[in-house]
């Protein structure tokens, strides 16, 4: 007689907006265990709120506002609940208890959120956001997944000088306001989207010295204000203690701001910075000649100075 040890068998299925949860039987001995197994499922679950919002779930379980104008970034989060997969993995891994993080550029949140739950508690994350509808989501966003404690959300760029600044957003592509007027970034992006404003400026050097603690990891996604940024931390970049960088870096981007994107690398390096590229595929960061980048038209760059 076949033993019944390990017999199993489905009895009902209940469909749940991440899953399904199905109960099941399982025969061990001489008697019956029901139990349930959740299993994950394709199926993504996303609701229009109003106001131009939409509010899904993302695959590492954050519930997200997002735009639903928003042709970018948007659509990925809705029916994939990811954004920039590589990157999010190597932040899984330097991103440790107790940090004290810098996010210039922080979007709507998405790695915001990421970063705050990494860091915890005994950490900081200090996230700066110009664009005010981008802002006011990425608030919105951590205060529904519980981490206003941990991350502080600052409505100003980021740049080489204290003061006001012209930003010009970027309407249907969310992900492309920049501070430099005329940026080329994709031909679908035309000037006809694009409306300037005024919002407030700070630089790192300034900001840093209004916190009690180092500097541990700073995030850099500013659409070419990378070299104003660099010049406006001149102090922190360049003092010699641990430091992580998360950073894109476009050749082309830079040179648009009137900066020389070789003689930047340089500079990092100088500032005892090694250079490693982030690998799509692999989702890891490997180290990367200052002539490689050089030859590419983006990277995601990861710099450490131990």
């Amino acid at each position: 007689m076949a033993s019944k040890d390990k017999t199993r068998k489905r009895l009902r299925m209940q469909f749940l907006p991440w899953g399904r949860l199905v109960a099941e039987s399982l025969w061990k001995g001489s008697g019956r265990l029901l139990f349930y197994r959740a299993e994950a499922t394709m199926k993504r679950m996303a609701v229009y709120v109003g106001n131009g919002r939409v509010l899904t779930r993302t695959a590492n379980g954050f519930k997200l506002f997002v735009d639903a104008r928003d042709v970018s970034i948007a659509p990925h989060l809705i029916l994939d609940g990811v954004w920039e997969e590589h990157t999010e993995a190597v932040l899984r891994t330097l991103v440790r208890p107790g940090m004290t993080i810098v996010e210039i550029g922080a979007n709507l949140g998405y790695f915001t959120l990421l970063m705050a739950q990494r860091a915890g508690s005994a950490g900081a994350v200090h996230a700066f956001e110009c664009d005010p509808a981008l802002a006011q989501l990425a608030r919105d966003n951590l205060e529904v997944n519980g981490l206003s404690n941990v991350a502080n959300l600052h409505e100003m760029a980021v740049s080489d000088r204290e003061g006001s600044m012209r930003f010009f957003t970027a309407e249907r592509h969310r992900g492309g306001g920049t501070l430099v007027g005329g940026l080329a970034q994709i031909p679908e992006l035309t000037a006809a989207e694009r409306r300037e404003i005024e919002v407030r400026s700070i630089t790192l050097d300034a900001f840093a010295a209004t916190l009690s603690r180092p500097i541990d990891l700073i995030k850099i996604d500013a659409e070419g204000a990378e070299p104003a940024i660099l010049h406006g931390g001149r102090d922190v970049f360049s003092r010699r203690a641990p430091l992580t960088v998360v950073m894109e870096f476009c050749p082309a981007f830079f040179t648009q701001a009137g900066s020389d994107p070789e003689a930047r690398l340089a500079e990092l390096e100088e500032w005892g910075f090694r250079l490693y590229r982030i690998d799509e595929r692999k989702r890891k960061a490997s180290p990367v000649t200052r002539s490689a980048l050089l030859n590419v038209a983006y990277s995601e760059l990861v710099l450490r100075r131990p």
